[in-house]
């Protein structure tokens, strides 16, 4: 209703015009328009990335689990097992295991660059965590911890290279 009566008003304020004027004012309205439209064709194509982004995301991510802590305390019943863990080194850097911690981290700091990546606002320090964090998962076994772990670090590689393919540095 409101833009009904903006058009009223464009056209009493038209009619006050000369003839060339009034051509000059309505392509000037035409030309905004279009550019409106424009912007917004964009921002319905940045939205419909991001939800097919967050669709993967959900798709990729595992569910989380309850942990029992009290299996947590409890004495190692498995001889060889307690046996293998003590004597494994206890270096992670090293041993090309990355903990679960570590890659929820990595997998969260990627997705906040691949927003920003979409939006074109990448900085060096999103550059700079993409290639440390790049070079962390490609050093990264897959057969560590568990089913799990394989699959956030699927999930993070997936995202390290939407983001690299957004940013168009793939």
């Amino acid at each position: 209703m409101a833009e009904n009566e903006d058009i009223r008003e464009l056209k009493k304020e038209l009619k006050k015009l000369k003839p060339q004027d009034r051509i000059k004012k309505l392509k000037q309205l035409e030309e905004k328009r279009k550019e409106e439209i424009t912007e917004i064709e964009d921002l319905i194509r940045d939205f419909e990335k991001e939800m097919k982004t967050d669709t993967v995301a959900e798709e990729i991510a595992p569910e989380a689990r309850d942990v029992n802590i009290a299996h947590l305390f409890e004495e190692e019943r498995a001889g060889l097992e307690s046996a293998a863990k003590k004597e494994a080194p206890r270096d992670d850097k090293n041993s090309g295991y990355i903990p679960i911690k570590q890659l929820y981290g990595d997998y969260t700091a990627l997705k906040d660059i691949q927003y920003a990546s979409m939006t074109g606002s990448l900085t060096p320090s999103h550059l700079e965590k993409m290639d440390r964090i790049g070079e962390r998962l490609d050093r990264t076994k897959y057969h560590s911890a568990s089913q799990d772990v394989a699959n956030i670090l699927v999930a993070s590689k997936a995202t390290l290279y939407k983001i690299k393919k957004y940013a168009g540095l793939e």
